[in-house]
C-alpha cells in the first residue's frame, strides 16, 4: 500500500496556504475600453487582443525563502514585438483594414496581431523583477532533470485547482490566440502550466508552454519550456474530417512539432546566503 506524504495546509480564499508556500489566484472581468486605451499607451502598442483580463493572475510566494512567481497579463503583453511579424499573414483582417483606412501608400500591419508572447514567467526576489531573459547567477540552473509525468497522472486529491484566462483574441475571425495559467495542487506537489496557444487558419499553428513542477520539501522548483510550430498544413486533414477540432486547442497542440525543449532549475537557495 501507497502512502502518500501529507503536506500541512488551509485553504484560503481564492487559494491555498502549504508548507511555506501561498498560492494564490485571481480571476475577474476584462478590462473597460478606457482601461485598455491606458494600457495601451502604458505598453507602446497600437493594439491589445480583444479580451484583455488585466486583472488575472497566479502567484505562487514563499515569504520564508523570499521568492515569489508570477503569471500576469500586462508582464506578457510587455514582451510583445512593437510590429507585425510579416512572415505570418492571411487573406483578410477585417481589424487591419479598420486601423488602416484612409492609409495611402503600402499597407503593413502596424501592430503585432497575433499577440505571440515570449512570455514565461515572472519571478519576485531580492527586491528585483525578473522575466524571460534575466538570469541571475545563483538562481537558475540548467539540469536534465525532466518533469515526473507519471506522478502527474497518479490520482491522488487535488487540495486546489484553478485555471485562469489572462488574454484572448479571435484575430478577426481568421483563427485564435490565447494566453492562460492553470494550477494544481496535491498533498505532495504544485504543478502550474501557462499556455500560449495561437491558430491562424490556413496558415500556422504554434504553441509555447511552460510548465513549473515543486515537490514540498525540494529545494528547487523545475521549469520547462516547450516550443511547438507548424504550418497549417498539419492540422488541416483532421479539421476537413471533423470541424470541431479546431476549436481543440489541446488536440492541436498534440499533433504540432517541438522545435524547442529546454528545463531548468528555479533554486530556492538562491537567498539563503544573501
Amino acid at each position: 500500500m501507497t502512502t502518500i506524504n501529507t503536506t500541512p495546509h488551509k485553504l484560503i480564499k481564492n487559494g491555498i496556504e502549504i508548507g511555506d508556500w501561498v498560492i494564490h489566484t485571481s480571476k475577474n472581468p476584462i478590462l473597460k475600453s478606457t482601461e485598455k486605451e491606458e494600457w495601451e499607451k502604458e505598453l507602446v502598442l497600437n493594439g491589445l487582443p480583444e479580451m484583455v483580463y488585466g486583472n488575472n493572475f497566479i502567484r505562487l510566494s514563499n515569504e520564508k525563502r523570499d521568492i515569489t512567481i508570477v503569471f500576469n497579463c500586462m508582464d506578457a503583453l510587455k514582451m510583445l514585438d512593437k510590429v507585425a511579424d510579416q512572415s505570418i499573414k492571411v487573406s483578410s483582417s477585417k481589424k487591419w483594414e479598420e486601423i488602416n483606412k484612409g492609409f495611402e501608400g503600402q499597407i503593413e500591419k502596424s501592430f503585432e496581431w497575433t499577440f505571440s508572447s515570449p512570455y514565461t514567467g515572472t519571478i519576485l526576489t531580492r527586491g528585483h523583477c525578473y522575466s524571460n531573459f534575466e538570469k541571475p547567477i545563483g538562481l537558475f540552473e540548467n539540469t536534465t532533470e525532466k518533469i515526473d509525468i507519471e506522478k502527474l497522472k497518479r490520482p491522488d486529491p487535488i487540495l486546489f485547482f484553478d485555471d485562469v484566462l489572462l488574454y484572448e483574441d479571435e484575430l478577426a475571425d481568421n483563427g485564435s490566440s490565447m494566453l492562460s495559467v492553470k494550477i494544481r495542487v496535491n498533498n505532495e506537489s504544485v504543478f502550474l502550466l501557462s499556455r500560449f496557444f495561437l491558430r491562424v487558419d490556413d496558415v500556422i499553428c504554434r504553441c509555447l508552454d511552460t510548465r513549473i513542477y515543486h515537490e514540498f520539501g525540494k529545494d528547487y522548483l523545475l521549469k520547462e519550456v516547450t516550443f511547438k510550430e507548424s504550418s497549417f498544413d498539419i492540422i488541416k486533414p483532421y479539421s476537413e474530417n471533423d470541424p470541431t477540432l479546431l476549436t481543440d486547442s489541446n488536440f492541436i497542440v498534440s499533433k504540432l512539432p517541438i522545435q524547442s525543449l529546454t528545463t531548468e532549475k528555479i533554486l530556492l537557495s538562491y537567498n539563503d546566503n544573501k
